[in-house]
């Protein structure tokens, strides 16, 4: 009897623990409240709180580019909006951004082939309209080609953790220090 009482109470934390490990690694999370395309300009474009690491010139990425390069900068434009347990590197998702990687990706010639251009320019269109709703699909599709294997997209970011993630790499610099290393 004793034996059969440790066996469920083991059994219990085994489901307990997997379900955890369900949820921090494999489960999607999309939040109730995302932070609009709109309130991202009227707070931080329009207020020009992000001037000094705004524009895609700072990467060194231009129409000549390699694809790496391009993925690169569309991957980590994405971390702004996704839930990932890893994320190294960070773009801010403007308007202005948006518009420049439309124009790189528009006019490259060095993406491996036109059915990828074309998912990526349908990225970015979406982009253009302020729609994020799939950006954790749009990073997965991203990292998926550049062969990643940490750092997977697991949702979206609630309007809080997004504000939260803009404060901390945008405002307080930790991007301007990653892209430093």
């Amino acid at each position: 009897m004793r034996k059969k009482g440790i066996l469920i109470v083991a059994l219990a934390l085994l489901a307990v623990a997997g379900l955890v490990i369900y949820q921090t690694r494999f489960a999607h999370y999309k939040p109730e409240e995302v932070l609009t395309q709109d309130e991202f300009v009227e707070s931080f474009e329009e207020t020009e709180v992000l001037k000094e690491i705004d524009g895609l010139d700072r990467t060194g990425i231009n129409g000549h580019s390699p694809e790496e390069k391009i993925l690169d900068t569309m991957h980590q434009m994405t971390h702004q909006k996704i839930m990932a347990t890893d994320k190294w590197g960070a773009i801010p998702m403007t308007t202005g951004n948006i518009s420049e990687i439309d124009s790189i990706v528009s006019g490259s010639k060095k993406i491996r082939s036109p059915e990828v251009k074309n998912q990526l320019l349908q990225i970015i269109a979406k982009w253009e309209k302020g729609d994020f709703s799939e950006a954790d699909r749009d990073h997965n599709y991203i990292w998926k080609l550049q062969k990643g294997n940490l750092g997977k997209a697991r949702g979206l970011l609630s309007k809080e953790e997004e504000l939260l993630f803009i404060e901390e790499w945008f405002i307080e610099g930790k991007a301007l220090k990653e892209a430093k290393k």
